[in-house]
């Protein structure tokens, strides 16, 4: 559920100098929850698999996406360079809230508060993760040597956010390999 969206970066220069003013690059992090009930484990499992993100196949979820706030161009003789370009993540965290535990096992609610405060930290990794990416593709994009023309300079700029886009997918996939893989040595 992590994914980089971004559209042709001259349309997005446009678009962006008519904003400038919003070049914050602050992630914009929101928290959405779905319902979930029961009195027992296996109550829970069973709501998670039914209502839970991913088609019931994760307890939570990071949907991430890389927002430009602010692309310049540097025009000159030698030819056309990226003079700013910055990226923000906007997210969506998807957690479960158990909505009756009241009723239930003492200790199953301490067992919850856990797994939901461990859903919560994992779920920011992911963003941790995104942000460090939103900044490597900026200084790459700034990186870039100059090109005759700015359409030459977008294509080459297109090239850097697949490779950034690869790198971060990669990134994501490891740490849930590694979380995994953790998680299981604790628990087996």
């Amino acid at each position: 559920m992590r994914s980089i969206s971004i559209g042709k970066f001259g349309v997005l220069a446009a678009v962006l100098a008519a904003v400038s003013a919003c070049t914050s690059t602050s992630s914009r992090v929101t928290t959405t929850y779905y319902s979930i009930g029961g009195k027992t484990g296996a109550d829970l499992d069973r709501e998670i698999a039914t209502k839970g993100p991913m088609k019931g196949h994760a307890l939570a979820s990071a949907a991430i996406k890389f927002v430009p706030v602010a692309i310049s161009y540097d025009k000159s003789d030698t030819g056309c360079s990226y003079k700013t370009a910055r990226f923000r993540i906007d997210a969506n965290i998807t957690l479960p809230r158990w909505s009756n535990q009241n009723s239930s096992d003492p200790g199953l609610r301490t067992a919850w508060r856990f797994l939901a405060e461990y859903a919560r930290e994992h779920e920011q990794v992911h963003i941790d993760i995104a942000e460090e990416h939103a900044r490597k593709l900026g200084e790459q994009l700034e990186a870039l040597a100059p090109r005759k023309t700015c359409e030459a300079l977008d294509a080459a700029g297109q090239q850097v956010l697949k490779r950034v886009k690869r790198d971060h997918n990669r990134a994501q996939l490891a740490f849930d390999a590694a979380e995994n893989k953790r998680l299981a040595a604790l628990y087996n």
